[in-house]
């Protein structure tokens, strides 16, 4: 007549193995690209080498901006990423997706950077 009470509602649900290698192989996925934006947003100061011969053609607020949206924004959206699916993983959620929406806000997020130097650096 004794019963149990389940605190821990993870204990009834089975670990999906598909799920966590998919998750890891996203995430490293996610990471070898971050390296790769991160390189590509330090290159983007040779987009800028025209700006150094007219004073008032170029817009150096918006080219540190783009710079600094494609260098630093990209790894804190992996970090995001890499977080919110160890957490997903210990709860043992479908986090498959979680890598995947982080690699598309990755990109945009390099692509609006690069976007921005492109305004700020006229042809």
């Amino acid at each position: 007549m004794s019963e149990e009470i389940v605190i821990d509602d993870r204990a009834g649900k089975p670990p999906r193995s598909w799920d966590f290698f998919l998750t890891v192989l996203l995430l490293l996925m996610l990471l070898v690209m971050t390296g790769v934006f991160v390189i590509a947003g330090f290159g983007f100061g040779v987009r800028t080498i025209g700006c150094g011969d007219s004073a008032g053609a170029c817009d150096h607020d918006l080219i540190s901006f783009g710079s600094l949206l494609a260098v630093a924004g990209t790894p804190l959206v992996a970090i995001a990423g890499v977080v919110v699916s160890v957490v997903w993983i210990a709860r043992r959620k479908l986090s498959f997706l979680i890598p995947v929406v982080a690699i598309a806000v990755s990109v945009l997020v390099f692509l609006a950077g690069s976007w921005m130097l492109d305004l700020a650096v006229p042809a």
